[in-house]
């Protein structure tokens, strides 16, 4: 996952835990058989258990990021390593084309000779009999 829809995923949690929370609250008011004193302190309560479900955010939020940034590194030495990988192969590529090249070269070169070679000894033939 990307730091991005991480950030997304986090923020709506936060958004989904808080409208649950609301209608929850909302709901109580609206069907508590009780009396105001009791709706009053189970407010209190639920309200206490949200303060604690908030201090706990900011913890939940570092792991998540740290998580994040572990993986980060670890694809960044992975990237290094294919990097390094692939610079190996060029080169190896690139000498590999270079032999090509010289004995292409020198094949080319001792083609040449060789023609040149015949020329000679067909003129000198030519020669001889005219």
């Amino acid at each position: 996952m990307t730091h991005h829809t991480e950030n997304c995923n986090a923020g709506l949690t936060v958004l989904s835990f808080l409208a649950g929370a609301v209608t929850g609250a909302a709901i109580a008011l609206l069907v508590a058989p009780k009396s105001g004193r009791e709706t009053r302190e189970m407010l209190s309560n639920y309200g206490e258990g949200l303060q604690e479900r908030f201090r706990q955010l900011p913890d939940e939020a570092r792991e998540h990021a740290g998580g994040a940034v572990e993986r980060g590194k670890a694809m960044i030495d992975q990237g290094k390593e294919l990097i390094a990988k692939g610079s190996k192969l060029a080169t190896q590529g690139k000498e590999y084309l270079d032999e090509k090249k010289r004995t292409l070269s020198a094949a080319i070169e001792a083609g040449k000779r060789a023609m040149a070679e015949e020329k000679e000894s067909l003129d000198q033939a030519l020669d001889k009999n005219s």
